[in-house]
């Protein structure tokens, strides 16, 4: 109670939740992808599915610690991981394994398909490549189980 006061957040609930959730196999798997820069988007939906059977998205980033006073300025919802299923699942295979070849007209499509605008779709395009540009700089330095 005192650590979630100071802003340490409730990291023992937080570890025990994910051990309920996230399989080990599944995880040293995602693990391996994110060191070699091989993660993809099919990965990264996996991922938000096991993020969301831990509890509402809000709860569960209160829970980090430092993030549950910075959440009152952001905007992370649950519909927001709506949404950005909708749009993963949207795309063909070939887009979740390189997003690259994503061009004006398939973001068009895939917006389309998930019922989002094209400016939801460009700015997960560009998060996911920021996010594999950053585990591929840090992927060496992860530890290896």
């Amino acid at each position: 109670m005192a650590g979630r006061i100071l802003g340490m957040g409730d990291m023992l609930t937080l570890i025990e939740q994910a051990e309920q959730v996230f399989e080990k196999d599944e995880a040293e798997k995602a693990a391996k992808k994110l060191a070699t820069g091989k993660f993809t988007l099919d990965d990264f939906l996996e991922q938000l599915q096991q993020l969301k059977k831990m509890g509402p998205l809000q709860n569960v980033l209160g829970m980090l610690p430092g993030v549950g006073a910075q959440l009152k300025d952001a905007e992370v919802s649950d519909d927001q991981v709506r949404r950005t299923e909708a749009i993963i699942r949207s795309m063909t295979l070939e887009e979740r394994e390189d997003p690259s070849i994503i061009n004006g007209s398939r973001r068009t499509r895939i917006a389309k398909g998930s019922g989002t605008q094209v400016q939801d779709v460009n700015r997960l395009v560009k998060q996911f490549a920021e996010m594999q540009k950053m585990m591929k700089r840090f992927g060496g330095r992860l530890p290896s189980r």
